[in-house]
């Protein structure tokens, strides 16, 4: 297993190292040599950290720092993230960043960065960054004012969700840790009772915290978020469509278990996340067409030759009717 992640790791961080241009796309600043190149070369001329950079590993003297690093973590698959966040994850990445930046160390010896083909990818490659870099401060700009106003329209087509979930023998959804699940009848005669609860004043919150055996919603107070019922399993979709803010569902039975859902209306952090990444795409776009449209562009003529004209469609002579022209075979 640790095999296969480390890996993974290579092949992650050799995509995220070229992503970010290596050195060879970063400024040239002054430098001292720390040595261990063996030709000279200095290697940490191109790759000095900032003042505030805490430097956290070296490689023949050129220096990666803590920053440099979680920007390699954070790239890396979702589902990678914690083992990278683990001491052995960390040391597992270390080690393949070592591979990482010997063999940039040669490239460079090799004068690799110097090969036109080369220098356009990595043109390219720091176009594709720097623009999406700046779509997202452009988007950040004007991106508030507008989530506010898409949440005021949302917010009426959408709800947040609470459910407590009763395990019962035979379903999906194990009980708690040290309970037994009850027969089906057993959890939605439980359910009922804590349904009359619930519409008797009781928090919601604090019985999924006591009750349900949903383990990860129930720390949350049973919450699942905003919802959108025809995303939701028909028998699920189908009750909590019809209830509105503040009501409590009767018992459903699922092949999960049993749940009682609460709906609420969805607070602005909640659809926050969806309607960020709505809004961000209307802003790019909106920011790319107005800055496309003031760009001079020239095209050489030769290269871009105009289109060829389309075929003017036949006109009918004045008093007669146009041609028919049959399929084939009729």
């Amino acid at each position: 297993m640790k095999k296969d992640i480390v890996i993974a790791a290579v092949a992650v961080v050799i995509v995220v190292a070229v992503a970010f241009g290596l050195a060879a796309i970063r400024p040239n600043t002054p430098g001292t040599s720390s040595g261990g190149s063996g030709d000279g070369e200095d290697l940490t001329s191109e790759t000095r950290p900032a003042a505030d950079d805490k430097v956290v590993m070296r490689v023949n003297g050129q220096p990666v720092t803590e920053r440099e690093f979680h920007l390699f973590v954070q790239s890396a698959p979702e589902q990678s993230r914690a083992f990278y966040g683990s001491p052995q994850g960390r040391r597992a990445l270390a080690d393949e960043l070592v591979k990482l930046k010997v063999l940039e160390q040669e490239g460079r010896r090799l004068k690799i960065a110097d090969d036109p083909e080369v220098r356009t990818q990595l043109a390219m490659m720091r176009a594709q960054i720097m623009a999406g870099r700046t779509l997202e401060k452009l988007a950040d700009a004007k991106a508030e004012a507008l989530i506010r106003t898409e949440y005021e329209k949302e917010k009426a087509k959408s709800f947040s969700l609470r459910h407590i979930l009763l395990a019962y023998t035979g379903g999906g959804v194990p009980p708690k840790e040290g309970k037994q699940a009850p027969a089906p009848e057993a959890a939605l005669q439980k359910a009922n009772g804590i349904v009359e609860r619930l519409r008797g004043g009781g928090d919601f919150a604090q019985l999924a915290r006591t009750e349900s055996d949903d383990v990860q919603s129930a720390q949350n107070g049973g919450s699942l978020g905003p919802a959108n019922p025809e995303m939701l399993p028909p028998e699920i979709g189908g009750v909590v469509s019809k209830l509105k803010p503040g009501q409590i569902s009767d018992p459903v039975k699922t092949q999960f278990g049993v749940h009682i859902f609460k709906v609420e209306q969805p607070t602005l952090d909640e659809l926050r996340p969806m309607l960020r990444q709505k809004v961000r795409q209307q802003v790019a776009e909106t920011e790319v067409t107005r800055l496309e449209k003031a760009a001079k562009v020239d095209l050489d003529d030769t290269f871009f030759p105009p289109a060829p004209a389309a075929p003017a469609a036949p006109q009918a002579t004045p008093g007669t009717a146009p041609t028919q022209t049959n399929p084939p075979g009729m």
